[in-house]
């Protein structure tokens, strides 16, 4: 199965950032409102079998992070010049902490061999991805639009990481949240 660990978002952060690019903006393949999230690990491929070692990892990195705010405070885009890939929003309040669990839960994946994307975490809230096949002019028009965007103020309550399964079909990924893991106590 295809697995990620994440901090799951309520719809008062998900259904906002989702109506933040203007709707005419051509050229990208926006995420569903439902499948925003915070990615704090990705794994791909993982075999059945190594899904209690992911969720003891996923037990352990919670119980070292305490809940805490978490805020977006602003767009941008990868890479942050030339053609963009990728529009995000960034991590305001509570960036410490998203950073402590990556870290918690990379260490414990590696401490089990547990295959995943050990690239050093940029913690960020995808939007939505630049088609492979848009224009340079569509690729510039997104850039502009990310340049310009204000974002309000969207801040939540993280209380828990979860355990992501990832099923891909020509409509698009679904996610589903194997297992739910809550915070040290505040």
């Amino acid at each position: 199965m295809r697995l990620f660990i994440a901090i799951q978002l309520p719809s008062a952060i998900t259904l906002p950032a989702s109506r933040l690019l203007p709707e005419a903006l051509p050229g990208l393949r926006r995420v569903k409102p439902e499948n925003l999230h915070v990615t704090l690990a990705f794994l791909g491929w993982t075999p059945d079998e190594r899904l209690p070692e992911v969720n003891a990892t996923a037990v352990e990195a919670a119980s070292q992070v305490e809940s805490f705010r978490l805020s977006f405070d602003r767009a941008g885009r990868f890479p942050d010049r030339g053609r963009p890939r990728v529009v995000w929003l960034g991590i305001g309040e509570g960036m410490a902490s998203v950073e402590r669990l990556g870290q918690a839960v990379a260490a414990g994946l590696r401490s089990r061999s547990v295959r995943f994307d050990d690239r050093p975490l940029s913690p960020h809230l995808t939007l939505a991805r630049v088609l492979a096949d848009a224009s340079l002019a569509e690729a510039r028009t997104v850039a502009a639009a990310v340049d310009a965007l204000r974002v309000p103020e969207l801040i939540t309550e993280t209380t828990a990481i979860a355990v992501m399964q990832s099923a891909l079909s020509p409509k698009g990924a679904r996610y589903t949240a194997l297992t739910s893991v809550s915070l040290a106590p505040g």
